[in-house]
C-alpha cells in the first residue's frame, strides 16, 4: 500500500517536476546572448519604434538548453541617416526574452557585435561626377575655358565621396548583445 500510493504521488507530482526542471534560470548581468536577425534593419529605411526579434542560438544563456527556441525581442531606438559628411547610425533596444513555451521576462542589453553591409557609394560618386561635369562644363564655356568639366568632375565626385553610406544589417546576421543587469526567470503570461 505504501509503494503504491507513493507511486500514485510521483504520477501526480510529475507534471510539475517537469516545469520546474524545465524552468530557465534567470541570466546573470553581464552574460552574453547570441541570436539571428528576423528581419532586414536599414539605416535608411528604419524609424525609431521598429520592432525586430532575435532567435537565439548555441551557446545558450549560462550555458541553459531552457533557451533553446527563445527569442530576444526589441525595437529601434535611434537612426541616424547617412548624409553629407554625417555617418550613418542605428541604435537597438532590447525589451523582452520570450520562452518557446510563451513565458517571458524584461530584458535590458546593449550590442556587442552586429554584421552590417554597407551600402556601394559607387552610384552616388559617379552621379555626382557626371552633374559636376555638366555643371563645370557650363560654366567653363561662360569663362571662355576647356577646363570646366574637368574641374567640375573631380569636384562632384569629392563632393559625392565625402556623402556617407547607409548601411543594412540582412535578416539573418548575427548579433551578440550583453545583458545590462540580471534577467529574471521568465514567467508564464498572466
Amino acid at each position: 500500500m505504501k509503494i503504491r500510493f507513493a507511486g500514485m504521488l510521483a504520477l501526480a507530482l510529475l507534471p510539475f517536476l517537469g516545469a520546474v526542471a524545465n524552468a530557465a534560470d534567470p541570466i546573470p548581468e553581464g552574460a552574453t546572448i547570441a541570436g539571428n536577425l528576423s528581419t532586414d534593419l536599414d539605416s535608411g529605411k528604419a524609424q525609431v519604434g521598429d520592432g525586430f526579434s532575435l532567435a537565439i542560438v548555441r551557446p545558450y544563456p549560462d550555458g541553459d538548453p531552457s533557451y533553446a527556441g527563445a527569442i530576444v525581442r526589441g525595437h529601434v531606438a535611434k537612426v541616424i541617416r547617412a548624409g553629407q559628411g554625417r555617418k550613418p547610425e542605428l541604435d537597438l533596444a532590447f525589451d523582452s526574452i520570450v520562452l518557446s513555451d510563451g513565458s517571458s521576462s524584461p530584458l535590458s542589453g546593449h550590442v556587442l557585435t552586429v554584421q552590417p553591409k554597407k551600402k556601394s557609394a559607387i552610384p552616388a560618386q559617379a552621379a555626382g561626377a557626371g552633374i559636376g561635369m555638366i555643371v563645370g562644363n557650363f560654366i567653363g564655356k561662360k569663362l571662355g575655358t576647356g577646363l570646366g568639366g574637368l574641374a567640375g568632375a573631380v569636384g562632384g565626385f569629392f563632393y559625392a565621396s565625402n556623402h556617407k553610406s547607409d548601411f543594412i544589417v540582412p535578416r539573418e546576421s548575427l548579433v551578440t548583445l550583453q545583458t545590462d543587469q540580471e534577467v529574471p526567470r521568465p514567467q508564464a503570461r498572466q
